[in-house]
Protein backbone atom coordinates (compact mmCIF):
# COMPACT_ATOMS: atom_id res chain seq x y z
CA UNK A 1 0.00 0.00 0.00
CA UNK A 2 1.36 3.38 -0.97
CA UNK A 3 1.68 5.99 1.74
CA UNK A 4 0.81 9.50 0.67
CA UNK A 5 1.94 12.79 2.12
CA UNK A 6 -1.26 14.79 2.34
CA UNK A 7 -1.39 18.54 2.02
CA UNK A 8 -1.56 18.52 5.80
CA UNK A 9 2.15 17.76 5.94
CA UNK A 10 2.75 21.40 5.18
CA UNK A 11 1.04 22.11 8.48
CA UNK A 12 3.83 20.21 10.21
CA UNK A 13 6.36 22.92 9.43
CA UNK A 14 3.94 25.58 10.58
CA UNK A 15 3.11 23.64 13.72
CA UNK A 16 6.66 23.08 14.89
CA UNK A 17 8.83 25.84 13.44
CA UNK A 18 10.85 26.83 10.40
CA UNK A 19 12.97 24.77 8.07
CA UNK A 20 16.76 24.43 8.05
CA UNK A 21 18.62 25.69 4.96
CA UNK A 22 19.40 23.01 2.37
CA UNK A 23 22.84 21.49 2.82
CA UNK A 24 22.52 17.74 2.94
CA UNK A 25 21.87 14.77 0.70
CA UNK A 26 18.34 15.49 -0.46
CA UNK A 27 18.46 12.94 -3.26
CA UNK A 28 19.31 10.09 -0.88
CA UNK A 29 16.54 11.16 1.50
CA UNK A 30 13.94 11.26 -1.26
CA UNK A 31 15.20 7.97 -2.73
CA UNK A 32 15.01 6.33 0.70
CA UNK A 33 11.41 7.47 1.11
CA UNK A 34 10.48 6.43 -2.45
CA UNK A 35 12.08 3.00 -2.00
CA UNK A 36 9.82 2.50 1.01
CA UNK A 37 6.59 3.36 -0.82
CA UNK A 38 6.25 6.97 0.27
CA UNK A 39 4.84 9.20 -2.44
CA UNK A 40 4.02 12.85 -2.45
CA UNK A 41 5.21 16.34 -3.12
CA UNK A 42 9.01 16.53 -3.07
CA UNK A 43 9.04 20.05 -1.62
CA UNK A 44 6.75 19.00 1.23
CA UNK A 45 8.88 15.94 1.98
CA UNK A 46 12.04 18.06 2.05
CA UNK A 47 10.41 20.74 4.18
CA UNK A 48 9.33 18.09 6.65
CA UNK A 49 12.79 16.49 6.64
CA UNK A 50 14.53 19.78 7.36
CA UNK A 51 12.00 20.55 10.08
CA UNK A 52 12.97 17.27 11.69
CA UNK A 53 16.60 18.44 11.62
CA UNK A 54 15.61 21.74 13.22
CA UNK A 55 13.80 19.85 15.96
CA UNK A 56 16.87 17.68 16.55
CA UNK A 57 19.11 20.77 16.74
CA UNK A 58 16.75 22.40 19.25
CA UNK A 59 16.55 19.32 21.45
CA UNK A 60 12.91 18.49 20.74
CA UNK A 61 12.33 14.92 21.95
CA UNK A 62 12.19 12.39 19.12
CA UNK A 63 8.81 11.14 20.32
CA UNK A 64 7.35 14.66 20.06
CA UNK A 65 8.50 15.10 16.48
CA UNK A 66 7.41 11.60 15.43
CA UNK A 67 3.96 12.25 16.92
CA UNK A 68 3.73 15.57 15.03
CA UNK A 69 4.62 13.82 11.77
CA UNK A 70 1.98 11.16 12.44
CA UNK A 71 -0.71 13.71 13.31
CA UNK A 72 0.00 15.99 10.35
CA UNK A 73 0.32 13.53 7.46
CA UNK A 74 -2.18 11.56 5.43
CA UNK A 75 -4.27 8.67 6.68
CA UNK A 76 -1.93 6.16 5.03
CA UNK A 77 0.95 7.12 7.34
CA UNK A 78 1.11 5.03 10.53
CA UNK A 79 3.21 5.87 13.59
CA UNK A 80 5.85 3.38 12.35
CA UNK A 81 5.95 5.29 9.05
CA UNK A 82 6.40 8.57 10.93
CA UNK A 83 9.31 6.99 12.80
CA UNK A 84 10.83 5.89 9.48
CA UNK A 85 10.51 9.40 8.03
CA UNK A 86 12.20 10.80 11.15
CA UNK A 87 15.09 8.34 10.92
CA UNK A 88 15.55 8.92 7.17
CA UNK A 89 15.76 12.67 7.73
CA UNK A 90 18.31 12.27 10.53
CA UNK A 91 20.45 9.95 8.39
CA UNK A 92 20.32 11.90 5.13
CA UNK A 93 19.59 15.53 5.96
CA UNK A 94 20.80 16.39 9.45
Amino acid sequence: MKKLFAAATAALALAIGTAVPAHADEESYLTDLANNDFEGDVDVALEMGYQICTDVQHGVPQETTVQAIYENTGEGVAIADAQYIYEAAVIHLC
